[in-house]
């Protein structure tokens, strides 16, 4: 299973809502930049946030995002003094058009899809002004305004070579760009809030249809909605069919009636979900993670590719895609069911 073929349904998914059907009159407007694809950033500390990314032409298309939210004032507040998680020309040329270049988002005019570009931007920016150093490891609060609860969060990781990740998988690739309201710290991908939680991820992903059923069966779907601050190890279709019946297919677990069996299953389901944001860099060889099954742990292995392993498993099982982002939590998806 590729770790490309899992996420790009997602991240598709999150960018279709920015159709443009719609012309909006945009008030503030300064020169076009012309888009470039450096990512060498200088430290231009004589001005605001806004300042510092027009000084840059690395920036050129985070301006223009700026430029077409209104967001100029918020950025440039001079009582601002915030952390911006600012991505380079090269990050936004990762994302599909009109989003990956300058020019493509001053064309936009669907006021909805300025809307949802203003909360991507401010999904960037964390309250109060911190360095590398004081941006430690952990979750931290965005000013996103989310439709939904904790869709606002990005969590700081470290990996085991130094590197700092946000939400796992963007890298940051250059620090503590000083600015006179604010600290600025370059990032490799744009971040996109996530727009479901882990329930709605499985249901809507095809290789999770027995694990769906297990947690109907078990009533823990709902559970799966509630939980903040999660990450489960999510085993797919292929490693349930590992497993005797009825525990091996969606349509045979749905079929179960015996209570202790159902008993049984929903404690393999929690011992599947740790409760805190672990992702990808956090990982570490020897690591014994607590589960939402109390008093069980979950122990990592890094050795020939990450693996996690249960109490009652012979083998770890292979961590096959990593950090899917959810507003509640992540998953990771691997190739066998863990036992207690």
């Amino acid at each position: 299973m590729q770790f490309q073929k899992l996420m790009g349904g997602f991240v598709l998914a999150a960018m279709m809502t920015f159709a443009a059907c719609q012309k909006e009159k945009i008030n503030d407007q300064i020169q076009e930049e012309t888009s470039v694809t450096s990512t060498e950033v200088t430290d231009r500390s004589s001005g605001t946030i806004v300042d510092v990314a027009v000084g840059n032409p690395a920036f050129s298309t985070l301006v223009a995002a700026v430029l077409k939210t209104n967001s100029v004032q918020f950025f440039g507040n001079a009582g601002f003094n915030s952390t911006v998680l600012a991505p380079t020309n090269d990050a936004f040329a990762q994302l599909p058009a009109p989003f990956n270049n300058a020019a493509n988002i001053n064309a936009i005019t669907n006021p909805a899809t300025i809307n949802t570009l203003r909360q991507i931007l401010r999904y960037h920016a964390v309250p109060g002004k911190k360095t590398a150093v004081q941006f430690t490891n952990g979750n931290y609060q965005t000013y996103n305004s989310p439709a939904v609860p904790n869709a606002n969060l990005i969590t700081v990781s470290r990996s085991l070579d130094g590197k700092v990740f946000i939400n796992g998988n963007t890298e940051v690739v250059a620090t503590d760009v000083q600015a006179t309201n604010g600290i600025i710290h370059v990032i490799d991908k744009v971040l996109l809030p996530p727009t479901q939680d882990i329930a709605q991820i499985a249901l809507s992903n095809g290789n999770f249809t027995a694990l769906v059923a297990a947690l109907q069966k078990t009533n823990l779907l709902s559970m799966a909605s509630l939980f903040g601050n999660t990450t489960v190890f999510a085993p797919t279709d292929a490693a349930f069919a590992q497993l005797p019946a009825p525990l091996n297919n969606a349509a045979n677990i749905s079929n179960i009636t015996d209570a202790a069996t159902i008993n049984t299953l929903r404690s393999v389901l929690r011992y599947h979900m740790v409760p805190a944001r672990v992702f990808s860099p956090d990982l570490r060889e020897g690591l014994n993670a607590p589960t939402r099954l109390t008093g069980q742990t979950l122990s990592i292995s890094l050795t020939g590719g990450p693996k996690v392993k249960g109490n009652g498993n012979t083998t770890g099982s292979n961590i096959v895609a990593v950090n899917l982002l959810a507003r509640n939590g992540v998953i990771h998806v691997i190739d066998q069911v863990l036992l207690p």
